[in-house]
């Protein structure tokens, strides 16, 4: 969806050439009436002045015009003035005309009409025709003058507000935008405190915003809260109940192993290898619930603090096999998120490299501003692209034939899943066992 500024923006400059195409039209509109008006009141004149200079010839009885009384502008050939007297014998013609002809519509009498005309050499001609009496004769009298002049005059003046216009719509928008931008920073702070909350930098929204948007502030705070009590609570109640199956489980056992116990061997082993797959189920419930009641926001895990300690560990776990470690972590490395979500990863990854490890295990832990990567390999026998596809699989074992139910993976699986990072395995090129690289991307700032 387009955003609030974009749209604010193109909606402003909407309305603007929407108004200065108005603007123009109107002006256009108003000027030319007013150059009409002028126009007509000069060839009023005019035709007063042709009604004046028609006079009675005694001699003949017909209207003569005198033409020592009419404008010599009317003399000049093509000079934009131009008249048509039209009695009821015979036609007067000014000498500006040449060869060219103005049309004549004999009106009723007392009526006038105002139009334009094409004129010649590309003239535009406003004409004004009307019907007379003079001398008890009936005078149908055409005058014009050339309008060009102000039709040229009109379009340099369409011209010049248009582009008076675009310049003002230009910095109209400018100054609209960042009147928006200035206006809609609280909702930018907003949004950079919720990519902050979900890189883990904040724990809540600040709720110091304007009016109109703290309601909805305060009420994700509140979902927030309400959310992250409800996974606590739910977190607890499944530790718990995993915590108060564990007694029972363990009278079973104990009678299990009792010798009084009277089962066949065959039932005795499968009913122990059953506990044993509870209990073991038990404790990998316990291990998720903790990954998934625990709210990460606001929490940075620096990886040289945690794992060091807990390589040490693991080298007296197998210090019978006299593993080698080697281990790179840069100084910076942060894991945005959780130290058990942390320790729960690094634990399963390099548990099951030491276990299918001869001598050496690799750990390699870069921070870069794509985000961390976490590199764990052995020099164990690998597998094969169909085998590192299989290990993501809930209930997959690296060896079909050996111990264990499989879940380190699948844990390890959840865990990426909730912080959205991504997981690859392949066969390690130094060491030449297997290798897990798991990237978690940095969060857009």
């Amino acid at each position: 969806m387009q955003s609030l500024k974009d749209r604010l923006t193109g909606n402003v400059l909407v309305v603007s050439v929407l108004f200065f195409i108005f603007l123009i039209g109107f002006n256009i509109y108003y000027f030319n009436r007013f150059g009409q008006e002028f126009v007509k009141t000069r060839l009023e004149h005019d035709i007063d002045t042709l009604l004046a200079a028609l006079e009675m010839d005694p001699a003949t009885g017909r209207l003569r015009l005198e033409e020592n009384r009419i404008n010599p502008i009317f003399l000049q050939p093509y000079s934009g003035h131009y008249f048509r007297i039209d009695t009821q014998e015979q036609t007067f013609l000014s000498q500006s005309l040449w060869d060219f002809e103005i049309p004549s519509h004999k009106h009723r009498l007392g009526t006038t009409d105002l139009h334009r005309i094409p004129g010649p050499q590309n003239q535009s001609l406003l004409l004004m025709e009307g019907s007379y009496r003079k001398e008890d004769q009936n005078v149908w009298i055409t005058v014009t003058e050339n309008y060009s002049p102000i039709l040229d005059n009109l379009k340099s003046l369409g011209l010049l507000i248009g582009a008076l216009g675009a310049g003002v719509i230009v910095l109209l928008s400018l100054l609209q935008r960042w009147i928006v931008i200035k206006g809609l920073e609280p909702l930018t702070e907003a949004r950079q405190d919720l990519k902050r909350l979900d890189k883990g930098d904040a724990t809540l929204l600040r709720e110091d915003v304007p009016e109109e948007i703290r309601p909805l502030v305060q009420e994700i705070n509140q979902l927030l809260s309400l959310a992250d009590n409800r996974i606590k609570r739910s977190a607890t109640a499944i530790g718990n109940l995993a915590h108060s199956l564990k007694t029972p489980l363990a009278l079973v056992e104990h009678v299990l192993n009792n010798s009084d116990t009277r089962l066949n061997p065959e039932d005795r082993a499968e009913l122990q290898q059953a506990l044993g797959d509870i209990r073991y189920l038990l404790d990998s419930e316990l291990r998720k619930a903790r990954i998934i009641g625990t709210p990460t926001r606001g929490k940075k895990v620096s990886v040289a603090a945690y794992v060091p300690p807990l390589v040490d560990m693991l080298k007296k776990v197998y210090a019978s096999k006299g593993l080698e470690f080697t281990v790179d972590i840069d100084k910076g490395a942060e894991f945005a998120g959780d130290s058990h979500d942390l320790m729960e990863l690094m634990g399963n990854l390099l548990d099951n490299a030491c276990k299918w490890a001869r001598q050496r295990v690799g750990l390699c832990v870069r921070q870069t501003p794509e985000g961390l990567t976490i590199e764990v390999s052995d020099d164990g026998p690998g597998g094969t692209p169909e085998v590192f596809a299989r290990l993501e699989q809930r209930g997959v074992r690296r060896d079909e034939s050996g111990e264990g139910h499989g879940l380190g993976l699948a844990i390890v699986r959840e865990i990426i899943d909730l912080y959205h990072a991504d997981i690859d395995f392949s066969r390690s090129s130094d060491a030449g066992g297997l290798k897990v690289a798991i990237h978690f991307p940095e969060k857009d700032t």
